[in-house]
Order: structure tokens, then C-alpha cells, then sequence
């Protein structure tokens, strides 16, 4: 009987921490995609805002408005540079838990190679029994 992996369990471990990795740097990726958009989408709006102002309360009320919106538009900016970072670092850790697992995997390849060998090298030996009774039976 053939041992099995010794760090099957690890093997396991990793591809888990590899999936969740790879899920944080989904979320991560597609909430800066939805900043981006917000973003593209408050620009147009303020860009297609021709109003014009026929008294002081509209053009008070128009000038309200642009400065409300280049907030936001400042407020989104921040958001995104901390999201962008956000997902770099999600992608420096999957990056990395798929390095560790991607070694794990190797060995256990190795590990199923060597196994199989053994295994075609026993069958092999039982070959040449067999041919070896056999022969050594119709001399």
C-alpha cells in the first residue's frame, strides 16, 4: 500500500485560502469598476448642466450645485485611490497564496508520479513472476 500525500491537508488549505483570495480581489476590482462609473457618470451630468441663470437665487443655486458636485467629485477621487490601493493589495495576496499553492501542487505531482512508478514497477515485477513460473513450468 502506497503512503499518501503527507500534506494533502495543506494542499486543501491553500486552495481554500487561494479561492477566498481570489473572491477579495473580485469584490475589490468591481467596487473600484463602480466608483469609476459613478464617477464617469457624475462628470457627464455636471458637464451636460447648461443651465442658464436668469436671477441671483438660480445663479446662487447653479453655483451651489457645481460646488456640491466638485465635492463629490473630490470625495470620488479619494474613494477611488483607496480602493485602488485596496486592490492592489488584494492582488499582491492572491498573488501570493497562489505562489504557495501552486509549490503544494507541484510536490503533489511529484508525489502521484512517484506513486505511479512504484506502482507500475510492482505490477511489472509480478509480470516477470508470472512469466518466470510460466516458463520455468513447460521446461
Amino acid at each position: 500500500m502506497t503512503r499518501p500525500f503527507s500534506l494533502a491537508g495543506l494542499l486543501r488549505v491553500r486552495s481554500i485560502q487561494e479561492r477566498a483570495a481570489a473572491q477579495e480581489l473580485s469584490r475589490a476590482t468591481i467596487e473600484a469598476n463602480q466608483t469609476a462609473t459613478r464617477d464617469r457618470h457624475l462628470r457627464a451630468a455636471l458637464a451636460a448642466d447648461e443651465s442658464d441663470a436668469t436671477d441671483v437665487r438660480s445663479l446662487a443655486a447653479l453655483a451651489a450645485a457645481r460646488v456640491a458636485g466638485r465635492s463629490m467629485l473630490a470625495d470620488l477621487q479619494t474613494l477611488a485611490e483607496l480602493q485602488q490601493a485596496e486592490v492592489e493589495s488584494a492582488q499582491t495576496a492572491h498573488e501570493s497564496v497562489r505562489r504557495e499553492l501552486r509549490g503544494l501542487d507541484r510536490l503533489a505531482t511529484a508525489h502521484r508520479m512517484r506513486v505511479r512508478a512504484e506502482q507500475l514497477r510492482v505490477e511489472q515485477h509480478e509480470l516477470d513472476e508470472i512469466a518466470l513460473r510460466r516458463g520455468a513450468g513447460s521446461a
